[in-house]
């Protein structure tokens, strides 16, 4: 019973490093602000008149967001330029970096 009890303890503690790990390296994610989480932007194509027509139109075109990749988030960035992750708080502005200075 206390092998168990040690054991159990062991791997409960290794979670929960785990768990730090993974918080301190897990950037923030935002909603992209060039295609508002979408990850596709629609932009328009002029369309000019051709032989029979007397005026031309506005065409509409998608093409994958550059920001985001098509991803839709992007990393919340410190004013220093990294990125701001989770053991930091879900609201926080500042890396852990700045936060430290």
């Amino acid at each position: 019973m206390r092998w168990e009890l040690i054991r159990w303890k062991g791997n409960v503690m290794g979670k929960m490093k785990d768990l730090l790990i993974e918080l301190q390296e897990t950037p923030i994610m935002v909603p992209c602000p060039d295609c508002f989480g979408e990850g596709t932007i629609e932009y328009d194509v002029p369309r000019p008149h051709a032989g029979g027509f007397n005026e031309g139109y506005i065409d509409t075109a998608t093409e994958v967001c550059e920001t985001c990749s098509g991803d839709g988030e992007i990393e919340r960035l410190c004013d220093c330029g990294e990125p701001v992750t989770k053991i930091m708080g879900q609201d926080a502005e500042v890396c852990m970096e700045c936060a430290n200075e």
